[in-house]
């Protein structure tokens, strides 16, 4: 079965929820005033069984359209870009990672579970995560530690931005933070001159 067929078995399920799949990008979202909610369903067939996994993500258009400006990106890539990115297993703390799957039984009760994890948790969790400020509490307790999708260089990027544009108070904080990471990488020279400048356009946003 292909990853399509399943992203196909969960449509009707994801549009009653208010989500339309996206074709181009095979995911499902729900536009909310800053940006989206997203829904990611990835199936693997490898030699011997499958894996399910389910991701959930938001996107603040705001904070991408201006950390897009500072970093390399490839044409169009800011547009489609995802601010924070999560596995089931780091919302609820009840599920795994990946549904292992060795037959059609296992894959029926692995969606039926996603799904009933989704209403009592998932979506929950989206809809707290929409608030740019407790985005940016997310970011402020991980610190410079890695979420799922962003390399180290996009999470400091989102973080000051998120903390900048909507809790400033903290800004101070993981500036330092991230800067001294940054250096402490030994990341390339653009990389560290791109976040300098990022920096100090954001010192001085009023």
């Amino acid at each position: 079965m292909r990853n399509q067929d399943i992203i196909g078995l969960h449509t009707q399920f994801f549009r009653d929820l208010g989500f339309e799949l996206d074709n181009e990008l095979m995911m499902f979202q729900k536009p909310f005033p800053l940006g989206f909610q997203m829904i990611f369903v990835q199936f693997t067939e490898h030699e011997n069984h499958a894996t399910l996994e389910y991701n959930l993500g938001i996107r603040i258009h705001e904070v991408e359209e201006l950390i897009h400006q500072f970093l390399p990106t490839l044409s169009g890539f800011s547009e489609r870009s995802i601010t924070l990115v999560q596995t089931l297993d780091k919302i609820g703390k009840i599920l795994p990672k990946q549904f292992i799957i060795n037959n059609d039984y296992e894959l029926a009760k692995a969606i039926e579970t996603a799904e009933k994890f989704l209403i009592t948790d998932g979506l929950n969790w989206l809809d707290k995560m929409e608030d740019p400020l407790n985005l940016e509490i997310a970011f402020y307790e991980r610190k410079a530690k890695t979420f799922k999708t962003s390399n180290f260089v996009y999470n400091a990027f989102r973080a000051t931005a998120l903390s900048k544009l909507y809790n400033p108070t903290d800004y101070p904080y993981l500036r330092q933070i991230f800067l001294e990471a940054i250096e402490e990488k030994e990341l390339t020279p653009f990389t560290i001159a791109s976040y300098l400048k990022f920096l100090n356009y954001l010192d001085n946003l009023d």
